[in-house]
């Protein structure tokens, strides 16, 4: 897995080893999924990552997937305030 942080753009990036991205789709204004021709999932997008931190160096993202919800705490210092 890797793990970027735009400063600029303010966008959280997580992709997933091995998973090539075919088509990306929206879960809400903010937070896009992208998945592989399999149906797999390949990384996650989140826009305005800072506003959703909580505490600041701390993000949560649930995704209730079928069949189960994966849910990913991203605990990353200073990464954010860079």
């Amino acid at each position: 897995m890797k793990i970027t942080y735009d400063k600029q753009a303010d966008a959280l990036t997580i992709w997933f080893n091995g998973v090539t991205s075919d088509k990306t789709v929206d879960i809400t204004e903010d937070i896009f999924i992208d998945i592989d021709a399999a149906g797999r999932l390949a990384g996650i997008e989140v826009l305005h990552a800072s506003e959703k931190a909580n505490p600041p160096n701390l993000l949560t993202l649930t995704l209730k997937l079928f069949p189960k919800a994966l849910e990913f705490r991203i605990q990353i210092p200073d990464m954010m305030n860079a």
